[in-house]
């Protein structure tokens, strides 16, 4: 289950690595429209997909400017520590300039879930609240 929305959000998943599928089919279930930037990721229900090398910096003023008039701005990115550089070159300047959004490096045996909320820049609770808080004594 996705606890995170992304509805209306721009996420763009960018590399190589197995482990980013997971976030991209997850961040369609949580709304979001999907860009992923990759040579060997499978076929995956996404918005759009590039297959294209995510480390090579020359391919990305093209495919930023496709995402961005065809998507929206991005509002957030994941990738894999090969691309992250390039990845950040491209959508930090943006994201800082409109202050929100993030790239996030995924590495292995970090949880979706986990990188969504990066992603919506909201934390997940660690533990509930407490209903009733006793006054000092």
């Amino acid at each position: 289950m996705v606890r995170e929305s992304l509805l209306g959000r721009v996420v763009v998943v960018a590399g190589e690595q197995s482990f980013l599928a997971e976030v991209a089919t997850k961040a369609v279930v949580a709304g979001a429209a999907v860009a992923v930037v990759s040579r060997t990721l499978p076929e995956l229900d996404v918005t759009v997909r590039f297959r294209a090398d995510p480390h090579d910096p020359d391919s990305w003023e093209r495919i930023a400017m496709h995402i961005e008039q065809h998507l929206g701005p991005v509002d957030g990115a994941a990738t894999d520590d090969t691309s992250y550089d390039v990845v950040s070159a491209t959508f930090l300047p943006d994201l800082n300039r409109r202050g929100h959004g993030a790239v996030v490096c995924v590495s292995v045996g970090d949880l979706a879930a986990d990188v969504l909320s990066s992603l919506a820049g909201t934390q997940r609770a660690t533990a509930p609240r407490p209903d009733h808080v006793e006054p000092d004594r």
